[in-house]
């Protein structure tokens, strides 16, 4: 029975699948175990399955990776880049949240600490005709990015970043101009 190191280095130098093959089959249960440690099911479905899919290319991009000198075990290296990869989705899709096309069709209108949204597509059509009937130009990129556009809500940070303004001005500006079309649209 070959060790990991032959696998690999049958892998690395003579490109043999059969090495790969053996070497998917010995460590897909480390990376399928890592995957559901550190995805959830209910919040990221979509991201896990695809996870489970890319299994054996990350292990084979693992083996071609891996450095024998640093005295550790290939299973412990798969795991910890496992690992480290699920983090990073999840830390992307908590700091960056997708919202759907759905969700996206109220927009909110804050007075005295309620939140009232506008989800009638009339509303919509009156807010959006008002927004380009706008003379600021600033005004009309934050609605048409943040409401009008793709089929995810756009981050404030991306909208911030093609207008070049800070993240609260943009949020200043779009909040301000509701207060201004708030009785046009009622």
């Amino acid at each position: 029975m070959e060790t990991d190191i032959e696998l690999i280095n049958g892998i690395k130098e003579k490109k043999d699948t059969d090495c790969l093959k053996t070497l998917i089959d010995r460590h897909s249960g480390i990376y399928i175990d890592m995957v559901n440690r550190y995805i959830s099911e209910t919040k990221n479905g979509l991201v896990k399955e695809d996870l489970l899919q890319d299994k054996d290319y990350s292990i084979y991009s693992a083996a071609i990776n891996f450095n024998e000198t640093k005295n550790t075990k290939f299973s412990t290296y798969l795991g910890n880049l496992a690992k480290w990869k699920c983090l990073n989705l999840y830390n992307k899709s908590n700091k960056f949240p997708q919202e759907s096309l759905e969700e996206k069709k109220y927009i909110f209108f804050e007075d005295g600490g309620e939140m009232e949204k506008l989800e009638s597509i009339e509303n919509l059509q009156k807010i959006q005709k008002a927004i380009e009937k706008s003379k600021d130009e600033r005004i009309k990129t934050i609605f048409r990015m943040r409401y009008f556009s793709e089929d995810k809500l756009v981050p404030w940070k991306k909208i911030a970043k093609k207008l070049d303004l800070s993240i609260q001005g943009c949020i200043n500006i779009h909040n301000n101009y509701l207060k201004q079309i708030k009785n046009y649209v009622q």
